[in-house]
């Protein structure tokens, strides 16, 4: 880094390197020990809800619905560079003007595994390529950006002694190492997976037959076949340009001081995430065709079955938020810092790099991946606080001797915070979708209506107001459509703790001190509670759409049946000389 000073610009500019390497021998995906499935479809009778004792059924019949098996072929090695070059110019340009104004350009050159390139497979052909192996270039037909440049801009005005606007935009560009989510691909880790030819009732083979071996292929040429029941270890990129996303962020603020020493400030925040790295399972096939896997594309085109994530940058997320604060410098003895945020999240996935899309992998749906993100809450309040108690030897009441002993001296200080709760899925049953790579939703039938019980039997909101789309659902003329509810459409209950202490010094000599000390988390024993189970399948109901007269006909639908509540408090002395 270097910076200069030359009149009213403070510049600075450097030179980032970074090197990232992954060594392991380690199975990524299915796990080394293996995994047999057992599906209460198989046991199920069909229009019917599966529940856990068809499952047991399967197990006692010895009906496997898949197994799934992984392998360490050779050893994972992952090289990767991260690379960033950077300018700023902070420039006075009068007393109540100051501009940032920067570039910052980054390249991520593609990763490699040391002495060859990456793996990757062709949908298309359903060969895998080995770069630098064989015939295959080093880079596997794979190209990242070298344009990646992020301007940053900023800006505060000072409106006389009271007031400050601030603002700023800037590009940040993900730096996720690429070493993490393509670190296990086939052939290095072998990930063997087999399910049956029909989705919902069928069964792949009896358990007495055994597992199928795990086959492992010959890389001398660095290309080769992908067995059918194999999948990439999770997944692939595509040839071509591998986007790298970023994000775009902004912020205007307003801040004023106050009386009392205090500072409050109100501002606009906003990001938006463009080209999100995500999987997708291609897969797929939209509703009804789901009935089987032979109607699936891949098992069409090469007998395929699994799903088959492919990787790239091609999701969205967008956050708009009003963010409040208010700040008291220690004065008079008391200190204080409070924020509020009303704000809201988008996006398609939680997670970046290694996560899929929240619920439908059919391209024609994915835009109904869109919706509150698992992690946002509209309201937040935080607060920080500290209190000198005006009471005792040198404070505003003087006191001395045992009265200051016992009253003097004493100290309040604490955090506080009260949140909205987050959002959740009303699911309904996938027979009424048939939609591989998709998640089903209930219909909404009615308004919503928040009861707010809590516990067992005790629905958070009115469950006649939802669904489960197989209740309308006709075999005998089947129609397969999405429920009309979207993904994380309600929002479950928030919560609110306290978290106050309590000091005391003593002053015992002139040379020893003794500081009591009693602390709290949560000191009011407040539940944080779960969200609500949203299964609308769950409902035990008559043909009317009445709960049937059965004990616990909504089997904690809309129930929430989860919470987690602790108190504690810690006592302490300490002794100084």
């Amino acid at each position: 880094n270097f910076s200069k000073i030359q009149g009213a610009h403070e510049m600075r500019w450097g030179f980032e390197a970074r090197r990232l390497m992954l060594d392991h021998w380690q199975p990524e995906t299915g796990n080394p020990r293996g995994q047999i499935s057992f599906a209460g479809g198989i046991t199920n009778i069909p229009g019917q809800v599966a529940r856990e004792g068809n499952s047991f059924a399967t197990a006692l019949l010895g009906l496997s619905s898949g197994y799934s098996k992984s392998i360490q072929f050779f050893e994972m090695v992952n090289r990767e560079w991260q690379l960033a070059w950077y300018f700023r110019d902070r420039w006075q340009v009068n007393r109540n003007l100051t501009l940032n104004l920067g570039l910052r350009y980054e390249y991520f050159p593609l990763i490699n595994r040391g002495d060859r390139g990456i793996e990757r497979w062709d949908p298309t052909t359903n060969l895998v390529t080995l770069g630098g192996v064989g015939n295959v270039p080093f880079n596997n037909g794979i190209t990242v950006s070298k344009k990646l440049f992020a301007p940053r801009i900023g800006f505060a005005y000072r409106m006389g002694d009271k007031y400050v606007l601030r603002g700023g935009y800037g590009i940040t560009y993900d730096p996720v190492p690429f070493s993490r989510p393509l670190r296990g691909l086939y052939p290095a880790t072998l990930t063997g997976s087999w399910v049956p030819t029909v989705s919902n009732f069928g069964f792949f083979n009896n358990i007495s037959e055994g597992i199928p071996d795990v086959p492992t292929p010959d890389v001398s040429t660095g290309t080769l076949e992908l067995p059918r029941n194999f999948n990439m270890g999770p997944r692939s990129p595509w040839g071509g340009h591998l986007s790298r996303g970023y994000i775009q962020s902004w912020n205007l603020t307003l801040e004023r001081r106050l009386p009392w020493e205090m500072v409050g400030s109100v501002a606009y925040v906003a990001t938006r995430t463009i080209n999100q790295l995500l999987d997708r399972n291609i897969n797929t096939v939209g509703p009804g065709l789901g009935i089987s896997t032979a109607n699936l594309p891949l098992a069409q085109a090469h007998g395929r079955t699994i799903g088959a994530n492919m990787w790239d940058g091609w999701g969205y997320g967008a956050y708009d938020s009003l963010q409040a604060t208010l700040n008291k410098n220690f004065s008079n003895g008391f200190f204080t810092k409070m924020s509020y945020t009303f704000g809201k999240a988008l996006n398609m996935a939680d997670d970046t790099g290694w996560a899929g899309p929240k619920a439908f992998n059919w391209e024609p749906m994915l835009h109904r991946n869109y919706s509150p993100a698992g992690y946002d809450r509209t309201h937040m309040f935080t607060m920080a606080f500290a209190y000198e108690m005006p009471f005792g030897k040198g404070r505003r009441y003087n006191l001395s001797g045992i009265a200051d002993q016992m009253f003097g001296g004493w100290s309040l200080n604490g955090t506080y915070f009260l949140y909205s709760g987050t959002p959740f899925t009303v699911s309904g049953s996938g027979q009424s979708l048939q939609c591989i790579g998709c998640t089903q939703t209930a219909h909404q039938i009615g308004p919503v209506e928040k009861l707010g019980g809590k516990g067992p039997q005790q629905p958070y909101y009115n469950p006649a107001a939802f669904r489960d789309p197989l209740f309308y659902f006709d075999a005998a003329n089947p129609v397969y459509t999405p429920g009309t509810m979207g993904i994380n459409t309600l929002r479950g209950p928030g919560f609110w703790q306290l978290n106050p202490a309590l000091f005391k010094n003593f002053q015992l000599t002139e040379r020893v001190r003794m500081e009591f000390r009693a602390e709290s988390t949560n000191v009011a024993h407040n539940t944080r509670w779960s969200n609500p189970s949203g299964n609308s399948a769950a409902m035990l109901l008559n043909p009317d759409g009445s709960l049937r007269n059965v004990p616990n006909p909504l089997q904690n639908f809309m129930s929430i049946t989860g919470a987690d509540s602790f108190r504690q408090f810690r006592l302490g002395l300490r002794v100084s000389f």
